[in-house]
């Protein structure tokens, strides 16, 4: 037998054997996605805020109570936005469907005008009016289908508050636990892997939240300036859909054109469109450009591409935490490579590690 089919033989029950493993990962991830989730979420908020429960330490407070303090803060910060979801979006519900359907009814009286044939003119509207109403009820629907399991919801907040409060307290000795147990990977490349990871995903959320609430901000204030109804609405969303890359500025640029289109047709929509336009382009790019600072560092077709497939496999959440995810991903990578467990012959470390050194005792 030649040795090229041999070679094609065996990688193509590699290859198999791949999507047989991706398919049963995402299988066990959707199985348990309510573990899942909530250990993703609190490991991420403990490398978000590992940084300050070292500094409150510093400053001869116990840990265990720095990350009880922390703990508490982001319970009542997560309560704190709940309430304000609630009351600027879930109850304003019907206000944002009655806005959208007479949206729906300016876009067929503007296609009437035009040249455009009946039937085009019906299922443009349809294919609006069903859109619009799945955006006015989907993000009730969302959060209803949220909570809609009050066990798995306790259950949830749980597991995250215990996750967390371990990796506010012992965050750097798990990580340096973690490093030992790679296998054939050094142990410094490992816990610069690790600690890289923490730091890609603090400068991330960092970032987006900060980027996200200008531009909800600039929404907020231009919506009011014009007249636009549900302007602290149009503002929540706009920073709430910022931690969704390219496909969240679109999402609320619409949302609030179309409120606008709907509440006082376009005199009132292309105002709010130049709007939306200045806060999503040059505006986020200076902030953003402050804001994430070297956080990624990636391509924007990579952050595309990779948002596009997170979201296609896990949804909204995959949605977010997919560019981050690639740029642990490419570092792990080229630490490795550099590592020379690709090879061989070992190479030297990185020159620059970027891990974060050891608290003083």
């Amino acid at each position: 037998m030649p040795t090229w089919a041999g070679d094609a033989g065996r990688w193509g029950w590699i290859i198999i054997a791949g999507l047989i493993l991706l398919v049963a990962l995402i299988a066990l991830v959707s199985a348990t996605r309510v573990l899942v989730l909530a250990a993703l979420f609190a490991v991420l908020l403990g490398g978000t805020f590992l940084p300050v429960v070292d500094w409150l330490g510093k400053h001869r407070l116990p840990r265990w109570l720095a990350a009880m303090l922390i703990a508490v803060f982001l319970v009542a910060l997560a309560i704190g936005i709940a309430l304000v979801i609630t009351y600027s979006i879930v109850n304003q519900v019907p206000t944002i469907k009655a806005n959208l359907d007479a949206a729906a009814a300016e876009i067929k009286k503007a296609l009437n005008a035009t040249s455009v044939p009946q039937s085009t003119v019906d299922a443009v509207k349809s294919a609006v009016s069903d859109a619009m109403n799945g955006a006015g009820g989907g993000v009730a629907g969302a959060l209803v289908g949220a909570v809609s399991s009050v066990a798995s919801l306790l259950f949830g907040v749980f597991i995250s508050l215990n996750v967390l409060v371990w990796v506010l307290i012992q965050g750097r000795q798990i990580g340096a636990w973690a490093s030992r147990h790679m296998g054939s990977v050094p142990q410094p490349v490992g816990y610069a892997i690790l600690a890289n990871s923490a730091r890609f995903f603090r400068g991330y959320i960092w970032g987006s939240t900060l980027t996200g609430l200008f531009n909800g901000g600039v929404m907020f204030v231009g919506a009011l300036i014009i007249g636009v109804p549900l302007a602290a609405t149009i503002g929540i969303v706009g920073w709430l859909t910022n931690y969704i890359p390219y496909f969240g500025a679109i999402i609320s640029g619409a949302f609030a054109v179309l409120i606008a289109l709907g509440a006082g047709g376009p005199a009132m929509a292309i105002p709010m469109l130049i709007i939306v336009i200045i806060s999503n382009g040059y505006l986020q790019t200076l902030v953003s450009q402050f804001a994430l600072g070297a956080a990624l560092k990636l391509h924007p077709l990579a952050v595309l591409f990779a948002t596009t497939a997170g979201g296609l496999l896990f949804g909204a959440v995959g949605g977010v935490f997919a560019a981050p995810f690639l740029k642990i991903c490419l570092d792990a990578v080229a630490r490795l490579k550099a590592a020379g467990v690709f090879s061989d012959a070992p190479h030297l470390e990185p020159s620059e590690p970027s891990a974060e050194p050891e608290p003083a005792p």
